[in-house]
């Protein structure tokens, strides 16, 4: 089984927004504890900081795992089994994704049986 890096250098724009977006949900947390006197702001922003990230980390490794489980599904799918019984997953995008290439799957192999049929209908013959 082929392995594929976690990481790429394609995706070094997405990794940053996604960074980005963590500093972001960091900032905006220790303002709202700052605010609500909970913690000194240079505190919250530690602790906003360092549960965004352990939050976003699970997501991470959940994701990891769930395509894992995805993976023989898939495989099957690609070899145009009529049933890959790609298992259900608890994150919407993964299953949305699964949906999409299910139905693609089911499209193309309508249209090649179409196309199939079409091949296999006498000419006429003229005598």
């Amino acid at each position: 089984m082929k392995r594929y890096p976690v990481f790429r250098r394609e995706n070094g724009l997405a990794y940053a927004m996604v960074m980005g977006v963590w500093a972001l949900v960091s900032l905006g947390s220790a303002t709202v504890l700052n605010a609500t006197g909970a913690l000194r702001f240079r505190s919250a922003l530690v602790w906003s900081a360092g549960t965004t990230l352990l939050g976003m980390g699970i997501m991470f490794v959940a994701s990891l795992i769930n395509l894992t489980k995805l993976r023989p599904g898939f495989e099957r799918l690609a070899r145009g089994e009529s049933d890959p019984r790609i298992p259900p997953v608890w994150c919407p995008v993964l299953t949305a994704a699964t949906n999409a290439a299910t139905e693609l799957a089911e499209r193309l192999g309508r249209q090649t049986q179409d196309d199939l049929e079409g091949q296999q209908q006498p000419t006429p013959q003229l005598n």
